[in-house]
């Protein structure tokens, strides 16, 4: 497994975000997203266990916790990822540019609406509370 830039999980290669991939760090501090985490998890015996994909080092979660609840925010890696206003104004400014381009290509017109249907999404998909160290 190849080690990424800090703003990557390393596992599925995706930009960490504020919204569905929060960097979540193991008990063996390696950091990852938790879609992946989600996926890398398995429920033995009421319990919860990450196999890290680097180390190997076991995370268990306690009975009744999810993962959200258990595995703490890298908040060095969260104060690097842009808030929702700045994700929002790019993409004012993406479609300020479409409409600005009288004929784009095909593919040019599926960039720019993939930015309006993941918010979309984000918007109707129920997150529960996520919590960060060091906020109040």
């Amino acid at each position: 497994m190849v080690l990424c830039e800090d703003g990557e999980c390393s596992v599925c290669l995706c930009t960490y975000s504020r919204a569905d991939r929060v960097p979540r760090v193991l008990h063996c501090r390696h950091t990852f997203c938790q879609p992946c985490l989600e996926t890398m998890s398995r429920a033995e015996a009421g319990l919860l266990s990450v196999a890290c994909p680097l180390c190997r080092r076991v995370t268990c979660v306690g009975r009744g916790l999810s993962l959200q609840e258990a595995l703490w925010v890298n908040s060095r890696l969260w104060e690097q990822i842009p808030e929702e206003k700045d994700e929002e104004e790019a993409e004012e400014k993406e479609g300020q540019l479409k409409r600005d381009d009288e004929a784009p290509s095909r593919s040019a017109r599926t960039r720019l609406r993939l930015p309006a249907l993941l918010r979309r999404l984000r918007l109707t998909k129920q997150n529960p509370e996520t919590i960060v160290p060091g906020s109040s």
